[in-house]
């Protein structure tokens, strides 16, 4: 499995995180558990004598443990402007993301196009974006810009944009006379754009999504959920294919 550190931006140690976020580490605890069961001469403490142990193998085969469930959070609004794909497709993604995260640039500018043209352009998947602050003001920022952008229908082109070649927008670049510009490269109206950007609906928005993710224990990104399936950083292509294909069979499956 590839370590997460080499394809998502975790949390700078600077920020400081809200409680909630600390709701998956029994998650955590039960995996460490499993792992270190495996670890040959070791296992976990118990109360029970060895012979005990012996004989409650024996008696019940070990079962693999259930992975933790995830709640659903797909919207499948048709009218939800930061979303790609037809609401009826059988896998959604739910894109937890960064304006200001590299990892998270470099996926939208080499794999998302590709994942476009074999899945979402046929029907077989849904994308729904999720725009965080992890990195702070200018993610902040960025997140209401496009918002603002998705106001206009411009949502889209707008997060292409400011992940242009694979690289970050540099934080100092998100001034209004900036986001202006580039709105009107885009051909949005960019007074329209940067006056949205402070209103309730965009903020509001933003915050849903930053409220949504703390819940679920998003600490680094890109981070996505396809069907409920955890899915952490900007992977190889292949993995991304090979997790849709999944979801793709079972939802075959499951068809009368």
């Amino acid at each position: 499995m590839m370590s997460t550190n080499e394809t998502a931006s975790r949390t700078p140690k600077g920020k400081r995180l809200p409680w909630f976020w600390l709701l998956p580490i029994p998650i955590v605890i039960v995996v460490a558990l499993l792992i270190w069961s495996q670890i040959p001469g070791k296992a976990p403490e118990s109360a029970q004598a060895p012979s005990a142990i012996a004989e409650s193998i024996q008696e019940a085969p070990a079962t693999p443990a259930a992975p933790p469930a995830f709640p659903e959070v797909s919207r499948l609004d048709p009218k939800d402007p930061t979303a790609v794909g037809s609401v009826d497709a059988p896998v959604v993604m739910v894109a937890y993301s960064d304006f200001q995260c590299p990892f998270c640039a470099k996926w939208t500018d080499s794999t998302l196009p590709k994942l476009t043209e074999k899945y979402v352009d046929n029907g077989q998947l849904r994308i729904e974006w999720r725009d965080l602050d992890i990195f702070g003001e200018a993610s902040l920022t960025a997140a209401q810009a496009g918002q603002a952008a998705a106001l206009q229908g411009g949502y889209i082109d707008f997060h292409h944009r400011l992940s242009q070649g694979g690289n970050i927008s540099a934080a100092k670049d998100f001034t209004d006379e900036s986001l202006f510009a580039i709105a009107e490269d885009l051909g949005l109206e960019g007074d329209k754009l940067v006056t949205d950007m402070g209103s309730a609906q965009v903020k509001d928005a933003v915050q849903r999504n930053i409220a949504e993710a703390q819940s679920l224990g998003v600490l680094s990104t890109p981070s996505f959920l396809i069907n409920r399936t955890p899915f952490v950083g900007a992977q190889p292509l292949a993995n991304f294919e090979a997790a849709i294909e999944a979801e793709l069979a079972k939802a075959e499956a499951e068809q009368p």
